[in-house]
């Protein structure tokens, strides 16, 4: 009789054990589907950013426009600063603003990004600011845009080799001996009429002789004079205007010095210059330069973004190198003038 009581409560406590359980289960369920069903932010705006070109070579400007519509009561805006992955930001355009007519706005932000490293690569999610109801500041971010960036020399970083194309059979004249005795009588009559223009030229009685070169200082500080009238941007990369300064000057030193100063390197170029110290070139000044040098290969090789000042500094400090160092004018001989007739006095 024992067993049979304590059996019919074992099975009574677990029948209401499972039913809590199911209940438990239905009220997670519910809580569930509450948290899924939540609405998203109204004043949440829709944003998206597009590029103008999929493909671009190193160093293109790109155009890329991030395009939002909000409610006209909700400001937004783009942060100051954001991160653009492997891209410089060359500047920023005006942003627009156009009225849907249906309580909404649509706003365009537009800037130039460039990109200095072959390969495919990616435009991070830029965050878009807006206020919510309260005042406070949120974030929606749009979508990464892909962008192939395309080297300015022939080999890529892993270049393909073409298949091999099939070999054809063809049989045709070969007019090999007609063209060399084509080449050699046109080189023949070629030099004859060199010989008679050259005869006939010295014949002629001389000419004056042409302006001589102008003097390779002009010319750099020209340059200079149309390389500072671009301005400098203070949010802009001003690498691609160190590149152009750099090559100015060591244009102007091979030209001012008399060596082939492009195709060397710093060293080989300062090296040069100790050669021409203390005749040409003063100990000081030969210091300057290479720390100048130093500087732009820091800009070139390193990827530093330099500011605005620095850009204007250092093209101060190229017009200052070139000012000191340039050639002094020489002196051309003038013919003494006549001595003053003297009247003839009579007796």
């Amino acid at each position: 009789m024992r067993r049979t009581a304590r059996s019919i409560f074992v099975a009574a406590f677990v029948l209401l054990a499972g039913r809590g359980a199911r209940a438990a289960d239905a009220g997670a369920s519910a809580d569930a589907g509450a948290a899924v069903a939540a609405p998203a932010d109204p004043d949440a705006p829709t944003v998206a950013a597009r590029a103008d070109r999929a493909e671009a070579h190193v160093g293109d400007p790109i155009r890329v426009s991030v395009v939002t519509v909000a409610r006209s009561g909700v400001p937004v805006n783009l942060p100051g600063t954001f991160d653009l992955g492997p891209f410089s930001l060359l500047g920023r355009d005006e942003t627009s603003e156009q009225n849907l007519g249906d309580g909404r706005i649509r706003r365009e932000f537009a800037m130039r990004v460039a990109a200095y490293e072959p390969g495919p690569a990616e435009l991070p999610p830029i965050d878009v600011t807006y206020l919510g109801p309260g005042g406070e500041v949120k974030t929606i971010r749009t979508a990464p845009i892909a962008i192939k960036i395309a080297s300015l020399i022939a080999n890529e970083p892993e270049p393909v080799i073409k298949d091999a194309a099939t070999t054809v059979s063809v049989m045709e004249e070969n007019r090999l001996p007609l063209y060399i005795a084509g080449g050699v009588a046109a080189a023949a009559l070629g030099a004859l009429l060199t010989f008679l223009i050259v005869r006939k030229l010295r014949a002629r009685p001389g000419e004056r002789a042409g302006p001589p070169p102008r003097p390779a200082h002009e010319v750099a500080l020209e340059r200079l004079d149309r390389l500072g009238a671009y301005g400098f941007l203070e949010n802009a990369d001003n690498r691609p205007f160190y590149f152009a300064v750099s090559e100015v000057i060591r244009d102007y030193l091979g030209a001012r010095y008399r060596f082939d100063s492009l195709e060397m390197t710093t060293d080989e170029l300062v090296a040069e210059l100790r050669g021409h110290a203390g005749r040409e070139l003063a100990s000081f000044m030969l210091t300057e330069v290479e720390s100048w040098l130093s500087a732009c290969d820091l800009v070139k090789f390193a990827k530093i973004s330099p500011t605005a000042a620095e850009a204007r500094g250092a093209l101060e400090s190229a017009i200052r190198i070139v000012t000191t160092t340039r050639a002094a004018p020489v002196a051309t001989a003038t013919a003494p003038a006549d001595p003053p007739k003297q009247e003839a006095r009579h007796a």
